[in-house]
């Protein structure tokens, strides 16, 4: 078993190569290809997760707010809930189930097949032609996927609160008091990082696996556990700094 210190040694010089590989060249159709195959692989996983969880949220919420006869703060207390923590941190889930067991596989097996020796041999960085573009485009994926997640989640909750409690359609309307655009740039700006983690993080694992249709499965399953370990705790900081310690109106 590796020892603490040899794995972060590791990653630390992992990030260096990969942060000096920023500056070199980028294949832009590799990064929408990958983009296109993993919004794909997890847009359906996503929605379905966080639609009904966003009524789930909803349901018990009603049940505390019809104790004080508070209905009315119930739509714009929900959506608020869904930008700041249930969108981002949802979707970052799946998209690490997803996105990141595929990442560390498939960079994993590229090793196993010795297409990164192949790669250098023809004057093509593997560090460039493979993992910028996947970090990229698990990036891009976790802000637009948060996008659609927001907006179907608060259809959710308009057609259960509207259709289901019977509350007035007009009652929507004072979401926009409770809920400002500071709120859906702080659940952006959580996908952003989340995203970049999930892709950080994968290849890092499938880069440094063993080199055996073992090493192939260990990677995946370690993808799973550490990006969400991560960006969970990353998220208490950026709940903190986005919503709290730095934008005190927004307490």
């Amino acid at each position: 078993m590796r020892k603490i210190s040899d794995i972060i040694k590791t990653f630390i010089n992992f990030e260096i190569k990969l942060f000096l590989s920023f500056f070199g060249k980028i294949f832009p159709d590799e990064i929408i290809n990958h983009t296109g195959r993993f919004s794909r692989m997890s847009l359906i996983p996503t929605l379905g997760t966080c639609i009904p969880f966003a009524i789930i949220t909803t349901f018990h919420g009603w049940k505390v707010v019809e104790l004080f006869g508070s209905q009315r703060f119930l739509p714009g207390a929900t959506t608020l809930v869904m930008f700041r923590e249930v969108a981002p941190v949802i979707s970052a889930l799946i998209i690490t189930a997803v996105v990141g067991t595929a990442i560390s596989s498939e960079i994993s097996l590229m090793k196993l097949r010795g297409e990164f020796t192949y790669l250098e041999v023809i004057g093509v960085p593997p560090m460039n032609f493979v993992i910028i573009p996947r970090i990229f485009a698990a990036t891009l994926v976790c802000t637009l996927i948060f996008s659609c997640v927001s907006i179907t989640s608060i259809g959710g909750i308009y057609l259960y609160l509207v259709y289901g409690k019977g509350l007035e359609e007009g009652i929507f309307n004072e979401t926009w008091n409770l809920v400002s655009i500071r709120d859906v740039i702080g659940g952006l700006i959580k996908s952003f990082v989340f995203g970049f983690i999930i892709g950080n993080i994968s290849s890092f694992l499938g880069y440094n696996s063993e080199e055996s249709s073992e090493g192939v499965g260990k990677a995946s399953s370690a993808s799973v556990i550490t990006n969400s370990l991560i960006f969970i705790t990353v998220n208490i900081f950026l709940s903190y700094a986005l919503f709290g310690g730095f934008t005190p109106e927004l307490k």
